[in-house]
């Protein structure tokens, strides 16, 4: 056998790639994404003003006419934010400017797998933190003593987690900073929780936000991230230069103003979580995890075979049961009502 030639490091040559198992399907509820697409009308719209902007010239270089739009929707200095091509841009931008080679980074497990693989690449020792997701809490405790008693300078945090649906309690946020550690804070499903607010700035604290999921924008790769002045100069210098187009970017404004299409496609998304959680309590043998996200994870008998009769029948969810903690499980992003009712009326037949 011939050695390989590749010269990658020996860390990545170790990591599997982040991967996604495609199926067509007529009923697509795998992703995550929004039900609801953006308004015709407001796609006009942007259209209509990128075609009087110039093609040929860079975009805005710090993305400020997007930055003076989320100043002004949430109330944050203009200085505390950074735009970028999705949120994940922006999360391994953090987590370069925080994690170097040696430092540990704590994070509740399961959730995100880009997480472990961005601190791994930086060099960082990943320090999972098992849960039980039938709780519907992240491990708070754990998490503090992860730092005060094993030594972890960053947390990272998902609530509401992905896949699992639960969430960090009621200040949990602040107790983390309290322990002195970098908090990096996902809230790419914030807008679906209860308490939708962001926590008050904290030269320790990152949060990463998103358009994909509650604003029905996930095709753009539209992501925000805010923090002090001071920290988001810092992780400035670590993001990649002009990674916003003029699309994306003027999408983003016009969305801003007109916010009552998120308002209310949260609030039908809400309403059909509870719904279908419910619902899906009443089935024998299905066990759906507490969730404020945009989905619901729930462990069955047999996660796999489920999985491929509800493909069989035109109906696209996510098998999550490779994941640690997860086994026998997968998670259906929540659809319009019609949607939701031909998952349900599916997995009452199969069961």
């Amino acid at each position: 056998m011939i050695a390989s030639t590749i010269a990658a490091r020996d860390a990545v040559r170790a990591m599997k790639a982040y991967t996604l198992e495609l199926r067509d399907a007529a009923t697509k509820l795998n992703q995550n994404e929004s039900p609801f697409d953006f308004p015709e009308a407001l796609k006009r719209e942007v259209l209509e003003r990128v075609a009087q902007r110039p093609w040929n010239v860079y975009p805005e270089f710090e993305a400020t006419r997007l930055r003076a739009a989320l100043a002004a929707a949430y109330d944050i200095p203009a200085q505390s934010l950074l735009a970028g091509n999705g949120s994940n841009e922006l999360l391994a931008a953090a987590i370069a400017t925080f994690v170097e080679p040696g430092r540990r980074v704590a994070f509740a497990r399961p959730t995100f797998a880009l997480y472990e693989k961005l601190i791994t690449i930086a060099g960082g020792e990943p320090l999972p933190i098992d849960f039980d997701p039938r709780s519907g809490e992240l491990p708070l405790d754990r998490l503090v003593a992860a730092v005060e008693r094993d030594g972890a300078s960053v947390v990272i945090v998902c609530s509401p987690n992905n896949p699992t649906g639960g969430v960090l309690a009621r200040g949990g946020i602040e107790r983390l900073l309290k322990t002195g550690a970098v908090v990096l804070f996902d809230r790419a499903y914030g807008d679906f929780d209860d308490d939708d607010s962001l926590p008050p700035p904290d030269d320790r604290l990152v949060v990463c936000s998103t358009f994909s999921k509650a604003w029905g924008l996930a095709a753009l790769r539209l992501g925000w991230l805010c923090s002090t002045p001071a920290t988001a100069a810092e992780i400035r210098k670590a993001k990649l230069p002009y990674s916003l187009n003029i699309v994306s970017e003027e999408t983003a404004i016009v969305a801003l103003e007109h916010r009552r299409y998120r308002d209310a496609n949260v609030a039908a998304i809400i309403s059909e979580r509870e719904r279908l959680y419910a619902a899906m309590r009443e089935l024998d043998g299905i066990e759906p995890f507490p969730s404020r996200a945009n989905f619901i994870t729930f462990r069955c008998r047999d996660a796999r075979a489920t999985f491929d009769a509800l493909c069989a029948g035109g109906i696209l969810i996510r098998d999550v049961s490779a994941y640690p903690n997860l086994d026998g499980c997968l998670r259906v992003s929540v659809g319009t009502r019609e949607e939701n009712d031909r998952f349900l009326t599916a997995l009452e037949n199969l069961v």
